[in-house]
């Protein structure tokens, strides 16, 4: 950090900023707002990843279901029909 260059003049004294801090500030400002850009690029990609997985997920569970809807109307199917067992005598 450079400080203030103090100059006498008639009047008084004077500050003024040394040449070399302005562009040091421009510099940190560009870098400031890269990272910004930087950080919003990330989280733009994280929200888009899970927006993907989110809809991913939601086909999954529709295939579960009518897989498992599926099995269960075969169970129910084969449990109604009567099969060819020999009759129980007493």
């Amino acid at each position: 950090m450079k400080l203030p260059v103090i100059s006498r003049n008639v009047s008084g004294l004077t500050f003024r900023a040394a040449s070399g801090r302005r562009r040091e500030d421009g510099i940190a400002v560009i870098v400031v707002l890269a990272l910004i850009v930087m950080v919003l690029l990330f989280l733009m990609g994280n929200v888009r990843t899970f927006y993907s997985l989110d809809r991913e997920l939601k086909l999954l569970e529709k295939q579960q279901v009518r897989r498992l809807q599926v099995k269960t109307s075969l169970v129910i199917t084969n449990a109604a029909t009567p099969t060819n067992l020999p009759a129980v005598r007493p």
